[in-house]
């Protein structure tokens, strides 16, 4: 009876060996987590939009996992998720197969068999991906002496810039992306947040893929002429007054909460709701008493919770419509 309890692998092992999870299971769980919330957050968008923020969310996520273990993490993600609920699993660049020096001489030896075209579209991508330093044209002067628009005095104030002083190309670019990749992300959570505890309020982002910052940006950029910098900062503003309006109204929240919650218990409030109730044979102490022991007894953590999230949404309405102080939020 003792030897076959002890040849059993299963039962052998320590209680924390059999329960702890593998780090691909681990990241899988946390991952799949964070994406159940994006499905949830953006379930009214188009399936196109929701599959874009969700392979962002990946996207993002393997910025933290080695090459070498990406295809064991996402088999494990895929195990998670293995019908999505109907929808199309979103689209994750496979982890490399060929090394880069071997990808690169495929593409030489395949470099003969290509039109002039093909060329011109490969190197043009290398190019963006950085792959490849754009080469002046003959006669052109380097790019560090090159013409450039001289820096507007306003940002020359915001970042203490001299006048004569040059910006660096791909510093510019490189804190672009940072600036976007935070403005996106803070865009999303702070639209999300109100829709949960105000998704009856007349603040809304206005719908249409105008709206959205990261598809109208990457045009605007690229000097598309139907994305005008008026178009960009009444998007950007609108984020700004949400998240203004939010972090203003948690200021006050707290106290308007207290004193609503204190007038519905106070001693008035409960003398005025047990005179109201009949009872003749009770007298008024009692009365009060039994009330009082009611209205507590309604309380709970839920509906306290609810209503500061009430309170929240009007203090932080009235701050971004200008009911709460002269011109509202700044």
């Amino acid at each position: 009876m003792s030897a076959a309890v002890t040849d059993d692998p299963a039962r052998s092992k320590p209680a924390p060996e059999r329960l702890a999870m593998s780090e691909d299971a681990e990241w899988a769980s946390g991952l799949g987590a964070q994406l159940k919330l994006v499905q949830a957050s953006f379930a009214e968008d188009d399936p196109v939009t929701r599959q874009q923020y969700i392979s962002d969310e990946i996207a993002r996520a393997l910025k933290t996992v080695s090459p070498s273990k990406r295809r064991s993490y996402l088999q494990a993600l895929a195990g998670r998720f293995p019908s999505w609920e109907g929808a199309p699993a979103p689209k994750v660049k496979p982890t490399l197969e060929l090394s880069p020096e071997e990808l690169v001489n495929r593409l030489v030896e395949a470099a003969p068999y290509l039109t002039i075209a093909q060329r011109r579209a490969m190197a043009e991508q290398l190019e963006g991906a950085g792959l490849v330093a754009s080469r002046p044209a003959a006669g052109a002067a380097p790019a560090s002496a090159a013409a450039s628009e001289p820096i507007p005095e306003e940002l020359q104030r915001k970042l203490g810039l001299d006048p004569d002083q040059a910006l660096s190309q791909v510093r510019v670019l490189r804190l672009i992306a940072v600036l976007i990749e935070f403005s996106v992300t803070l865009d999303q959570l702070a639209w999300n947040v109100w829709k949960q505890i105000a998704p009856k309020s007349i603040v809304r982002r206005d719908g249409g893929a105008e709206s959205d910052f990261r598809r109208i940006a990457g045009p605007y950029l690229a000097g598309d002429d139907e994305v005008s910098t008026a178009q960009i900062s009444q998007v950007v503003d609108k984020t700004r007054q949400l998240i203004a309006g939010l972090l203003a109204g948690m200021g006050s929240t707290g106290e308007a909460f207290a004193r609503q919650f204190l007038t519905r218990i106070s001693p008035g409030a409960i003398k005025e709701k047990a005179d109201a109730e009949s009872g003749f044979f009770v007298g008024p102490e009692q009365k009060c008493w039994r009330k009082y022991l009611e209205v507590f007894n309604d309380i709970n953590g839920p509906m306290i919770e609810k209503e500061i999230a009430e309170v929240l949404a009007t203090q932080a309405e009235e701050l971004i419509l200008g009911k709460g102080r002269q011109g509202g939020v700044a």
